[in-house]
């Protein structure tokens, strides 16, 4: 439904006239827009016919009072041979003139005629009078709340656009606040790898995928340090172990070592004597790794995915290759390190496949 002030004036007077007044037998609503426009509404809706020639001459030049229909430019006929009074019983069309809305100019033009048990067929002066002022009534309720809603549609404007000034501030300053919190954790993540660099000496370098996931970094922040030093160091021994002077850090070394929020269970340091494993077992923490920051993104545990999600990226192709390749030692590892690599043991299905045939082969050879 809408607001009195989003309906054409003319409509507005014209139908609240109509549904309100069952003497009104016939409305005309005339509505003179400052632009020169002219629209008419009657009781049966908007008025579609030519513009009457003479409707410019009456509008300026009647008064407000009572008219028969053939003084009027909405009759062609011409009425002869009657009396005074009877032309004056035949006035029964009221002109209200000048009735100033906004943008334009209203007139309205409403026969009046005796309703229901009545058996008079035209209205007493007596009778006009009030008519007159009960309309003239209608007309200053209905524009004063025409204007209400109009206020009101203002208000709900400068509302908005208030909250919306509001919104976009509050969403400026969280996002600084966002900023400032990635600005303040980088710098302290580097401090922390600056140290551990100088301490182990050994190149450290953060994945892109390490740094997008220190802005959800919700632990401790009293835990980040020892728990980045524990990791560093078993990536150590790893690293040795293949002659490599580079660990890359990765999401999965956020992980807290009392309370980790990933499945993976870190083996303890003096299990780390790994020897020709070494470099399946970097592998396997490398995929599971991928895989996890692929499934926290709601993404498939697929090589795609994976590969897409290791750093540096690689190809579905070169994981499959490599997964083969390390077929025997992944069975081995998997059978001492059964809460190890969690993920794409059960979500990979390449890494189900190299442990299905390689149950198959020992079993074979049994």
């Amino acid at each position: 439904m809408l607001l009195s002030s989003n309906i054409p004036p003319q409509q507005l007077l014209a139908d609240f006239i109509s549904s309100s007044l069952a003497q009104a037998h016939h409305i005309y609503c005339i509505a003179q827009y400052d632009n020169g426009t002219v629209l008419i509404q009657t009781e049966k809706g908007e008025y579609v016919n030519s513009l009457p020639a003479s409707l410019s001459h009456f509008l300026a030049t009647s008064n407000t009072g009572w008219y028969a229909i053939n003084e009027t430019p909405f009759s062609k006929k011409q009425q002869i041979g009657q009396t005074l009074l009877e032309m004056e019983l035949e006035r029964d069309f009221l002109l209200l003139r000048n009735i100033q809305v906004e943008d334009c100019t209203l007139f309205l033009l409403v026969q009046l005629m005796p309703y229901g048990l009545a058996k008079d067929k035209y209205l007493l002066a007596a009778e006009k009078k009030q008519f007159e002022r009960t309309i003239r009534g209608f007309i200053d309720s209905l524009l004063h709340i025409r204007n209400q809603d109009k206020d009101i549609l203002k208000d709900i404007g400068r509302s908005n656009l208030m909250a919306t000034v509001e919104i976009a501030e509050t969403k400026k300053q969280l996002s600084i606040q966002s900023q400032n919190y990635e600005v303040a954790i980088s710098q302290f993540i580097q401090l922390i790898v600056n140290k551990l660099q100088k301490k182990y000496t050994v190149e450290i370098r953060m994945s892109r995928e390490f740094v997008d996931e220190l802005k959800e970094y919700r632990l401790p922040f009293d835990q980040l340090e020892p728990n980045l030093e524990r990791h560093v160091k078993i990536e150590l021994n790893l690293a040795l172990i293949q002659d490599e002077r580079e660990i890359v850090l990765t999401p999965s070394h956020l992980a807290s070592f009392t309370s980790s929020s990933k499945s993976v269970v870190y083996a303890n340091e003096d299990e780390m004597q790994l020897g020709r494993y070494a470099k399946t077992y970097k592998l396997l923490d490398r995929y599971e790794a991928a895989a996890n920051i692929a499934q926290d993104k709601g993404l498939s545990v697929i090589g795609k995915n994976i590969g897409n999600h290791c750093s540096p990226p690689v190809s579905n192709a070169s994981i499959t290759d490599a997964l083969n390749k390390h077929a025997k030692k992944t069975f081995e590892l998997f059978g001492k390190y059964p809460d190890r690599w969690n993920t794409i043991r059960h979500n990979f299905r390449s890494v189900a496949n190299i442990i299905e045939k390689e149950t198959e082969r020992r079993r074979d050879i049994a």
